[in-house]
């Protein structure tokens, strides 16, 4: 019984990835449709807010009424950096204990990536805390792991936490430079073991069951590169270079200054326009250069 189970588990999965996959296009049009609009309706108030704030530097200006604006600025927009690969089911989950790992004996196997190789060998002690990283086979394809506790790495100090996420990226720098293509798995994938399997065996056992659909994205990726990319959208100092760079907006800038307050009112009430239409024209370009 409990063998059907695992079977009638591990063909959902497939076809649940084998869907996710053939709805690629559907994903990225919902982005297109539902997020963008988002982004930009986000953009616009940030803009209002800046706007707002700068022109109220000018002592010789009376205020604007009050813009409004509900949404806190989109600090960033960008492409998150995403597993290529769907971790294996006997991954742990996450703990809500901090602090140090204690040394256990070798309960998990760390999985790094998955790359193209038929024999086990050792990359030497370069993963995370100075671990001996090497490969387990299966056919053609070998996961690139390290031995560590069966548990996940958490730690209160951001520096330690940064140094052990270098460590996994450099490890997967160096297999691909091995091994020519790998599909990276996100940091902290552990893999344990059971009570009729241990955590080498395991893994095996996730590159047997998934060989055909890790076999489809290696030549999906394959002379391809990975890179994380975040775009950083500050409007404070958009709207500044728009002013210092825009003519017409300086010029109006200038008039603005030099008239006495009830006709300064007016003034800025058009360098608000004038900024605000140039924001928003900066927006949608960089929308359209990004994420095309």
């Amino acid at each position: 019984m409990k063998r059907i189970r695992e079977i009638i588990e591990r063909i959902v999965r497939q076809e649940i990835r084998s869907a996710l996959a053939d709805s690629e296009d559907i994903v990225k049009e919902a982005v297109k449709t539902s997020l963008l609009p988002e982004l930009r309706a986000a953009t616009r108030d940030a803009i209002s807010r800046v706007v707002e704030d700068m022109l109220k530097e000018s002592p010789e200006v009376e205020e604007t009424p009050p813009l409004s604006a509900s949404i806190t600025p989109q600090e960033s927009a960008g492409i998150q950096e995403t597993e290529l690969v769907a971790p294996p089911e006997a991954e742990i989950s996450a703990s809500s204990e901090v602090g140090a790992r204690p040394k256990k004996d070798s309960d998990g196997k760390y999985l790094y990536c998955v790359a193209e190789g038929s024999e086990r060998i050792s990359l030497g002690k370069i993963g995370i805390e100075g671990n001996e990283v090497y490969t387990i086979p299966y056919k053609d394809l070998c996961a690139v792991v390290h031995n560590c506790p069966a548990q996940p790495y958490k730690s209160e100090d951001n520096e330690v936490v940064k140094s052990w996420i270098m460590a996994h990226q450099k490890v997967v720098d160096i297999a691909w430079e091995k091994f020519g293509t790998v599909l990276p798995l996100g940091f902290d994938t552990i893999i344990q073991g059971n009570e009729d399997t241990d955590p080498d065996e395991n893994m095996k056992n996730w590159l047997r069951e998934d060989y055909e659909s890790l076999k489809e994205k290696m030549e999906k990726v394959r002379g391809k590169e990975e890179y994380g990319v975040q775009v950083f959208w500050d409007p404070k100092v958009i709207a500044h270079k728009i002013v210092q760079r825009n003519e017409e907006i300086q010029k109006l800038e200038k008039e603005m200054k030099s008239k006495p307050k009830g006709a300064a009112y007016m003034y800025k009430q058009k360098l608000e326009r004038a900024i605000k239409k140039e924001m928003e024209a900066k927006a949608d370009q960089y929308f359209k250069d990004f994420y095309n």
